[in-house]
């Protein structure tokens, strides 16, 4: 008799024992795509999936999709064939793919399907991966760069200091050829998170990167989601220090982004909240007088922004890369706080300097100075130089931030 108890026992600790590894596994998504059905082949690049996975499942959403075969590539090689015909009907999913008892790092899973010639809605394909708790932890290895083999940065991911605290760091220093900014945000004690809309009348952009003023932040992460809605996740669980700019992030510059996904922390101490403006640098050819940017916003592209604080910021400069030219005239636009414009300084590309006077003009948040000719017709326009300030007392009652303004240009 108690022999059997032992026995009965020992069989209910190995099945409590067994479910509770089962319960560390968990699935979770990884990254989805618009399949488009009229060809017979598509990729989905799951690089920036974080942790590594013990399998793989498809789901299609929105309408179905005949695969033919299912490639999961893994980082380390070699790579799984799912060979056979799975016939995934709107809202159905696949068993698991290649289950196994350890986890992989995967880089993409390629999809090989019956073509639908005449099919105009795409198939919403998403993967799953099933995950450990400590494949949830697992990190890709990372090259001298901080970057993963994925393209997301970890670890530390600031490369270039700005002005430091000790000779009041403000906004507003000099930035470099092709910075646009598109996106700031105080950052309090708790968990923030935050998305900056960007959209077709911003632009294309190969890269961004953030500057972190007045305090140290934690980036949980920074995730970019273009408006086909494919995403990638650019940086995670990494410092970003006071008073510098992060590295440069790659981003896919051939598509528009919809929107930019911020989640961090800032680090709580007497200096009290962060400040971060998120900058891009321009796709090759948006910003030229035949370039892509011409068709939207009434031929207006944006040349580049800064935020303003409450000093007379006498030394910005915006530098304006990768055009050729063919402006014929800018605009003042103006975000969050009003300002109080001086002048603006249009430097060409052959040097010559075109002073716009403003005379002190009160350009109220969401309101705008010009459109001001340019000298001579269409211009290469190399960088401007404002005097502006942010004004301290704005409808409502004193000011509280920065203002942003934004420089646009029109072909």
């Amino acid at each position: 008799m108690n022999r059997r108890l032992i026995v009965a026992a020992a069989a209910v600790a190995t099945v409590l024992s067994a479910t509770a590894v089962q319960a560390q596994d968990t699935w979770v998504l990884m990254g989805s795509k618009n399949v488009i059905l009229n060809k017979d082949s598509d990729s989905i690049d799951l690089a920036n999936a974080r942790g590594n996975y013990k399998a793989v499942r498809l789901v299609a959403k929105r309408r179905g999709i005949e695969l033919d075969n299912v490639e999961v590539v893994y980082s380390s090689g070699p790579s799984h064939n799912e060979k056979r015909t799975i016939n995934l009907l709107d809202g159905e999913r696949t068993r698991a793919i290649n289950q196994q008892d350890d986890g992989k790092f995967i880089d993409k899973v390629n999809l090989t399907f019956k073509a639908q010639p005449t099919a105009v809605v795409p198939a919403v394909v998403e993967v799953y991966g099933l995950q450990s708790d400590s494949g949830a932890r697992a990190t890709r290895t990372a090259s001298a760069s901080g970057t993963t083999p994925g393209g997301a940065a970890t670890g530390n991911v600031s490369a270039a200091a700005t002005t430091s605290a000790a000779v009041a760091a403000k906004p507003g220093t000099v930035t470099d050829t092709g910075e646009v900014l598109f996106g700031t945000q105080a950052v309090g004690f708790a968990v923030d998170r935050d998305v900056i809309r960007v959209g077709a009348e911003v632009g294309k952009f190969d890269k961004i990167r953030m500057r972190v003023l007045d305090n140290d932040i934690f980036i949980n992460s920074i995730k970019v989601v273009y408006s086909n809605g494919e995403s990638m996740e650019v940086a995670y669980n990494a410092d970003a220090k006071k008073d510098t700019k992060t590295k440069w992030f790659d981003l896919k510059g051939d598509r528009f982004i919809k929107e930019i996904q911020l989640v961090y922390r800032a680090k709580p101490n007497f200096r009290g909240q962060a400040y971060v403006e998120v900058y891009g640098q321009y796709a090759e050819g948006w910003l030229g007088p035949q370039g892509e940017g011409k068709k939207y916003n009434n031929g207006f592209v944006l040349l580049g922004g800064q935020t303003a604080g409450f000093t007379i910021d006498r030394n910005d400069v915006i530098k304006v890369g990768r055009n050729e030219g063919g402006f014929k005239r800018v605009e003042v636009r103006v975000r969050d706080q009003a300002i109080t414009l001086f002048e603006v300084r249009v430097v060409y590309g052959n040097g010559e300097v075109d002073i716009i006077p403003a005379n002190r003009t009160k350009v109220e948040a969401g309101g705008r100075f010009g459109p001001i000719d340019l000298k001579g017709g269409t211009r290469v326009v190399q960088e401007i130089r404002p005097t502006y300030r942010t004004r301290i007392f704005q409808q409502g009652g004193v000011a509280r931030g920065r203002a942003v303004v934004e420089f646009w240009g029109q072909h």
